[in-house]
C-alpha cells in the first residue's frame, strides 16, 4: 500500500493528503506548489525533483521541467495538457514522448 503524503500546514499540525488528491505540482521560486483536486494548494520547501521522487511513478509523470501531473486527472492532451479542472499546463518536447508512452493511443 502506498503511503499517503503528509504535508505541513501550520506549526506542528499536519494534514493527511492522499496521492490521488494531487492534481499537479509546480515550481514556485525555491519551493514546490502542490495543487489539489478541491482547489486547495500548498507551498512546501522542497525542490520539484525531490518531491517527484516521493510520488508513485505509476500515478505521476513529469510533463515539463516545471510540472508534474497526476495521470488520473488529465482531461485532454494536445499542445498542452488540460487537467480535469480545466487548467492548461505546458508540455515540453523533452518530456512529451515519455508522457505519451503512458497511454494506449487508438
Amino acid at each position: 500500500m502506498q503511503k499517503p503524503l503528509l504535508l505541513l500546514i501550520k506549526d506542528t499540525t499536519r494534514e493527511k493528503i492522499e496521492n490521488e488528491e494531487i492534481l499537479y505540482a509546480t515550481v514556485e521560486k525555491h519551493y514546490t506548489k502542490i495543487v489539489l483536486i478541491n482547489d486547495r494548494n500548498f507551498i512546501v520547501r522542497t525542490s520539484l525533483r525531490r518531491f517527484e521522487k516521493r510520488l508513485p511513478p505509476n500515478l505521476f509523470i513529469r510533463i515539463h521541467k516545471n510540472y508534474i501531473v497526476c495521470l488520473r486527472h488529465i482531461r485532454y492532451v494536445d499542445t498542452v495538457v488540460t487537467m480535469k479542472n480545466g487548467e492548461p499546463l505546458p508540455i515540453s518536447k523533452e518530456f512529451k514522448e515519455s508522457f505519451l508512452s503512458n497511454f494506449d493511443i487508438i
